[in-house]
């Protein structure tokens, strides 16, 4: 049989129960082994699904994280992925919170993954509205008051692939904690 280089092959819609030759190396001393539709779309799937929005593409907080006396940023637990060199990939998230208007809430974008590029915007809905943009990991934005919704939307071009965070943490240290609530989410959708 020739190398299925050498064919003009018919367009083929693969079914579960359908076998592949697989061929490694056709041009050298191939090595070959029959493979099912389903293991197929189960390969190709992952590989796709890895190769354009990573393993999972939106992250939950499954309880509420809380600092309490606290103004030091910390990865919000949950609300992290991971990033490839070179990769260019838009990411929101929301945080739903609650604080007193003392301690109020302070948040930011980081992570090991280093940026080329980075622009976002975090607006935080409370007792009254702020939109601040970012050019920066690590670039810290924080309000003073009760019950605060943050939207943190941006793109990021990766230089070194690591991972994308969100960070909190309280704006003024204070007695009463500031909480992110459990469904708070993050997600990020890798577009270059």
């Amino acid at each position: 049989m020739a190398d299925t280089q050498e064919q003009n092959l018919p367009t083929i819609t693969p079914v579960d129960g359908d076998y592949f030759r697989a061929v490694d190396d056709p041009g050298g001393s191939a090595a070959s082994a029959n493979v099912t539709g389903t293991a197929l779309k189960a390969f190709l799937k992952g590989y796709f699904d890895t190769l354009y929005y990573g393993l999972a593409n939106i992250a939950f907080t499954t309880s509420d994280f809380s600092k309490t006396s606290d103004t030091t940023l910390a990865n919000v637990t949950g609300l992290s992925h991971t990033v490839a060199s070179g990769g260019k990939y838009v990411f929101t998230a929301m945080l739903f919170t609650t604080s007193s208007a003392t301690g109020g809430v302070k948040v930011a974008v980081s992570g090991t993954a280093t940026a080329t590029a980075i622009i976002g915007m975090v607006e935080m809905m409370g007792d009254k509205y702020e939109a601040t943009q970012f050019t920066a990991l690590n670039s810290a934005q924080g309000e003073a008051a009760v019950d605060v919704g943050v939207r943190i939307e941006g793109y990021i071009t990766v230089n070194q692939g690591g991972t994308l965070t969100i960070q909190f943490a309280q704006q003024a240290s204070n007695g009463t904690a500031s909480v992110v609530k459990a469904g708070s989410w993050f997600k990020v959708v890798k577009v270059g």
